[in-house]
């Protein structure tokens, strides 16, 4: 199943501030993540955490789309891997 993913143009503005390889490392995670859904009961904001990085995004399963909200920058957490959380 594959989803499309699309970018708001104040989280794409925000996006081209940092710095490439953290773009990519989001990239990578949302692509993964995109990849993996596979059920409706997913609807609603989440968070992705990659580095110091969140991403918020929706999914509409019936338009197969992921869309990122907002991206902001936060301190650096002390563990730097994928994390998926939620906003419900």
């Amino acid at each position: 199943m594959s989803y499309r993913i699309q970018v708001r143009p104040e989280a794409g503005a925000l996006l081209r501030t940092l710095a490439p390889y953290i773009v990519l490392r989001l990239g990578r995670a949302l692509a993964e993540l995109a990849d993996s859904i596979g059920s409706a009961t997913d609807a609603g904001l989440h968070d992705l955490r990659v580095d110091n990085c969140v991403v918020q995004f929706v999914v509409d399963h019936a338009s197969r789309l992921l869309e990122v909200i907002h991206v902001e920058q936060r301190e650096a957490l002390a563990d730097p891997v994928y994390t998926l959380g939620s906003s419900r």
